[in-house]
């Protein structure tokens, strides 16, 4: 992972997605501190020896399995809440843990955030802030790749490949106004164990090829009705820690694509409701990363969008 000369700007960046989401306290839909997952939370989840990895996300938590085999897995999620969620993958460096993410990442990333939104800093004080309170292990945390966003009463489905070891599993969606907490402190951030045992499976054949790059979105392949499975490559690290990521949407006729990349900024963006719907995606890639997206279509207007959208990484097409 690239490491910047001014990690303190940029660490804020990634932040959002690999820290931003807990609290001192644990939230009340299980104990975020234990390096233990829950088998309570999963009780509707399924997964495979094939690594079909079927479960539900709902405000706020993951009901997911706490074990999955390594290598090709097909993530199919359910979104039943009321607000947009995603599930991103981080994994750990060796010899760190979940507890040690929660105490030196997660919480006072999250004190900063607090004191950010109530106008006590501003954005370049709090990401100095955040880039000296950061421990050295934390830019060794890999983004591997997750669901992309998915909007309320939809499934989406992403396959990724993931190598054995500790992993955290978050939602960083930001809650309406009136309460302004991220996801996972209200619940959507917990760990996960990625075994040595392999899946055995191969990446999923695609129709459409979509590369990503610094910062552009090129496509190959035509995106008609009905399904396609898309393969969505990285193909550079992003310049900084904001690794490239990729989600569909499907506006209508009146949706602003202004709003909608300005909806896409963690810092003073990403608040549930969402101004679209969206379909799902790949989330935090690391260099040279693969993950697809299997999604049916119909006519209408869409468009790919990264969290790097102000950038320049936003593509709208038309499905006819």
């Amino acid at each position: 992972m690239q490491r910047p000369a001014l990690a303190g700007v940029v660490a804020a960046a990634l932040l959002c997605a690999a820290a931003a989401c807990q609290s001192a306290e644990p939230p009340a839909t299980g104990d975020a501190t234990s390096s233990t997952p829950s088998a309570d939370a999963d009780s509707s989840a399924a997964a495979t020896d094939s690594g079909l990895v079927e479960f539900s996300v709902e405000d706020f938590a993951f009901a997911a399995p706490p074990r999955l085999r390594s290598g090709w897995n097909t993530f199919r999620m359910t979104n039943t809440g009321e607000q947009p969620h995603f599930m991103q993958l981080w994994q750990l460096p060796e010899g760190h843990t979940f507890d040690e993410f929660v105490a030196d990442v997660a919480t006072p990333f999250q004190a900063e955030f607090d004191r950010y939104v109530g106008g006590e800093t501003t954005q370049a004080e709090f990401f100095e802030t955040l880039g000296a309170l950061m421990p050295q292990w934390f830019y060794d945390t890999a983004p591997m790749g997750g669901v992309g966003l998915t909007a309320p009463g939809l499934t989406s489905e992403t396959a990724l490949q993931l190598e054995a070891g500790d992993y955290v599993m978050e939602c960083y969606v930001i809650s309406p106004d009136d309460e302004m907490k991220f996801h996972g402190v209200l619940g959507m951030l917990r760990p996960l164990i990625v075994t040595d045992q392999s899946t055995g499976q191969q990446q999923p054949a695609a129709d459409v090829r979509v590369t990503l790059t610094n910062f552009a979105i090129e496509i190959e392949g035509e995106l008609t009705a009905g399904e396609h499975t898309i393969a969505v490559h990285a193909a550079e690290g992003a310049e900084g820690l904001v690794q490239h990521d990729l989600h569909l949407a499907r506006l209508s006729e009146d949706d602003s694509l202004d709003e909608f990349v300005a909806w896409m900024s963690w810092v003073d963006g990403m608040r549930a409701p969402a101004p679209v719907e969206f379909l799902g995606g790949v989330d935090h890639l690391p260099a040279n990363g693969t993950g697809t997206i299997t999604v049916t279509l119909e006519t209408g207007r869409y468009a790919w969008v990264s969290e790097l959208a102000a950038q320049g990484m936003v593509h709208e097409f038309v499905v006819e």
